[in-house]
């Protein structure tokens, strides 16, 4: 029996209807579809759930397979948390997969490098604290022990390198960054969360290189950050990416392509929802490229 079958059949045991379960939680068709398997449900909101049924989230996840089940459930969410930004949420899940997993016994912590991946969204949610010697100490060590682990070693200096940026340390973050080079450029193609954190090394990397006045290097990044957008459309990255490059453009002394570069930046994040939240940032390109004319 899969999951979203035994919160069902749990609530049914309960006597609970869908409007009474979901009251002040969500909407009765979050249930509704969660229970056919439609659709996914957050950890925050299952755990709320699963307290008005006075059950542990571990009790869904009691077949053969619970473990493991578990585990993928708990990796989905704190990924989706770290890359859709969602700082209290990634807080609240880690602080929930340490009681559900890490302190229970009979976990295999190594599937799927949990244990390493957990502490990697430990360092992030120590950054957001801005505990950034707690969060740096953990990434460096980690980093020691993930040599060879390509796809674990990237997320890593993904991380890292934010973590620098952060911290005012883009010589730091620009060394590390030079020191992964072939492996983020050269990366397979990826589908699922890869693909953000992939994207996430490139524009990292190509901000440093434009804070180092290395501006052809920041160009190379910047259109190599392109082609990945186009294997795994990403409009916010898609604004971001010509938002760069037509700063770049503009230390270049090059209006022309800045203002093309500017005008492909406004209509992505146009269709975002975004341009509000950049107006400042597209209105300082604008005038530099108007000075330059």
């Amino acid at each position: 029996m899969r999951y979203h079958e035994r919160f069902k059949e749990i609530r049914q045991q309960k006597g609970l209807t869908h409007k009474e379960l979901s009251e002040g939680i969500c909407g009765m068709t979050t249930i509704y579809r969660f229970e056919r398997g439609d659709t996914a449900i957050a950890a925050e909101v299952l755990y709320k759930l699963c307290q008005r049924l006075k059950v542990s989230m571990q009790t869904l996840f009691i077949d053969e397979e619970s473990e493991y089940a578990l585990i993928d459930y708990y990796l989905d969410k704190l990924r989706d948390y770290v890359y859709f930004k969602h700082p209290e949420m990634l807080k609240l899940t880690l602080q929930d997969a340490k009681k559900t997993i890490n302190e229970r016994p009979g976990f295999d912590l190594k599937y799927r490098n949990y244990d390493r991946l957990y502490r990697v969204y430990t360092a992030i949610d120590l950054r957001n604290d801005d505990k950034y010697a707690q969060a740096e100490k953990i990434l460096l060590e980690l980093l020691e022990e993930t040599k060879h682990v390509q796809s674990i070693e990237l997320e890593i200096v993904n991380t890292l390198g934010d973590l620098y940026i952060v911290m005012d340390r883009d010589e730091d973050a620009l060394a590390l960054y030079h020191k992964h080079r072939n492996r983020i450029l050269d990366f397979p193609r990826v589908n699922g969360f890869e693909r953000y954190m992939i994207k996430q090394l490139h524009y990292g990397y190509a901000t440093c290189l434009y804070n180092n006045f290395s501006y052809v290097q920041a160009l190379e990044v910047c259109y190599k950050l392109l082609i990945r957008i186009q294997e795994n459309n990403s409009i916010f990255y898609l604004g971001k990416a010509h938002h760069l490059m037509s700063l770049i453009y503009v230390a270049l002394k090059d209006p022309e392509p800045a203002k093309e570069h500017l005008a492909k930046c406004e209509a992505a994040f146009l269709l975002e929802d975004l341009d509000d939240r950049m107006a400042y940032h597209i209105q300082i390109a604008k005038e530099e490229i108007k000075v330059l004319e």
